[in-house]
């Protein structure tokens, strides 16, 4: 069993994000946008102020929780634009990006898009740095597209995304982002894993088998295991546990990793 992992490949790119040829680019913009800039400036030019009229007339407004999906008609490589609203640009923490691109995510998987590349969204504001920001972009993508369908026979409706890329324009920011990257990958697979765990039925995830998968853990990441059997747990005067344990059949495990 593979808990813990979602068929995401996300990388750090080097370049200018308008010459990608993703299905979609992702762009961040805040509560009370007057005109696009940066980079969402030049695709913006290329589409012919199609996102200025946008934002003249109110679709978009910056608000947390807004997703505009442009199309770009073959103005520029990518297939689509996307412009996520991230709330006031005092009130941006790394929470608040996650949020924004795991809903961003979700969004683009309902429209069968398969290859995303965002720019470095949050990077600079409120003193949120390159990896940080690449950080919660990463845990983002990765708990947002999380689904649980181990025991579901029926096809889903749409794909998956199989590809995030972070792009950013600065060479001098890759070791950082690169990191923040790697991190996010580790926090974001370790939570799936506990959400698998915790989704599965309890005839599935008995107390023998998250031992079993603990053991598995430990040995892929060099950690020190211990389970305690129901004797130990005696020994050490663990009442409690044990207590209720005697409503299953199952025999108690008590798990220690380090």
């Amino acid at each position: 069993m593979n808990y813990g992992r979602i068929k995401l490949d996300i990388k750090l790119r080097i370049g200018d994000i308008n010459e990608t040829g993703a299905d979609a680019v992702l762009f961040g913009v805040f509560d009370g946008v007057k005109k696009p800039a940066d980079d969402l400036g030049s695709i913006d030019k290329a589409l012919h102020g199609e996102i200025t009229k946008l934002i003249k007339q109110g679709e978009i407004k910056g608000k947390a929780g807004e997703i505009s999906i442009i199309h770009t008609m073959g103005k520029v490589p990518a297939g689509k634009a996307v412009v996520i609203g991230l709330g006031k640009s005092a009130d941006l923490t790394q929470d608040k990006i996650r949020i924004a691109i795991a809903d961003a995510c979700r969004a683009l998987r309902k429209k069968g898009v398969k290859h995303i590349e965002t720019v470095l969204i949050g990077a600079g504001v409120n003193n949120i740095s390159p990896g940080t920001a690449a950080k919660a972009i990463t845990e983002g993508a990765i708990l947002g597209l999380y689904t649980f369908t181990r025991h579901i026979t029926k096809k889903p409706e749409s794909g998956e995304v199989t590809e995030l890329v972070i792009n950013d324009r600065n060479p001098r920011n890759k070791a950082a982002v690169q990191q923040g990257i790697n991190t996010g990958k580790i926090m974001a697979e370790a939570a799936n894993l506990a959400r698998d765990m915790v989704n599965e039925p309890s005839n599935f995830m008995t107390p023998t088998m998250m031992a079993a998968e603990a053991r598995k853990v430990a040995k892929k990441h060099g950690l020190e295991i211990e389970v305690l059997e129901r004797k130990q747990m005696k020994e050490m005067g663990m009442g409690g546990l044990l207590g209720v344990a005697q409503g299953s059949e199952e025999p108690p495990k008590f798990i220690v990793l380090k």
